[in-house]
């Protein structure tokens, strides 16, 4: 239990970098705005599946499907945060 708990924060921690970037970086090109934002999306997403992988193949034994669904479920959610924060800069 408490492995998941610190694979959230973890989590949590790194999906908070690209709300920060939004919330104090205010758009200087909107045509650009778009590409960065993908490129900010798949380079997050890729980060975190990495480590999520890494997560669970250091602990064997757990509830993978847990970690998994957990992972990405705190992953939506920033991802909705940093939308919604985006929106407002815009």
């Amino acid at each position: 239990m408490i492995q998941l708990i610190i694979f959230n924060v973890c989590i949590s921690f790194f999906c908070l970098i690209p709300v920060y970037y939004t919330y104090y970086q205010k758009p200087q090109n909107i045509k650009n705005y778009f590409k960065k934002h993908i490129l900010i999306f798949f380079i997050k997403l890729l980060f975190i599946s990495m480590f999520i992988y890494l997560f669970i193949n250091n602990f064997n034994g757990l509830n993978i499907q847990l970690f998994i669904i957990t992972g990405y479920i705190n992953f939506t959610i920033f991802h909705f945060i940093e939308g919604f924060i985006s929106q407002k800069n815009i």
